[in-house]
């Protein structure tokens, strides 16, 4: 990787960081979802810091390019991610699901008295 293209990458990692940690002190993102972005943000700074690991560990470990390994790591954050979504849309629906028997004998005992 060229110098230039790390020394981008460690900026946009950076920045990345940074918003997170932005976004997390603004109260706009919860701690449970920060975890997995915030390590996110730290894999992708460490990419040019440690360049001849994860080369060292995709040729020897796996036997292709280097590059082929951050896709790999992404794509796994990536759905993890997902994963983690998917849970807390089904707990959403449990609870929506909850709400609604709820305010439906709410419903009906109101009715009741207003008889």
């Amino acid at each position: 990787m060229s110098f230039k293209l790390q020394l981008f990458s460690l900026i946009v990692g950076l920045i990345f960081f940074l918003f997170i940690l932005y976004i997390i002190r603004k109260r706009k993102l919860s701690p449970s979802y920060s975890v997995l972005w915030l390590l996110l943000a730290l894999y992708l700074i460490s990419i040019p810091l440690f360049q001849g690991v994860y080369v060292y560990f995709s040729r020897t470990v796996f036997g292709f390019y280097a590059e082929n390994i951050i896709y790999i790591t992404v794509i796994g954050f990536l759905l993890i991610y997902v994963l983690f979504l998917s849970s807390k849309v089904v707990r959403l629906n449990d609870q929506t699901k909850e709400l609604i028997s709820f305010t439906a004998i709410l419903e009906k005992r109101i009715r009741d008295l207003e008889r």
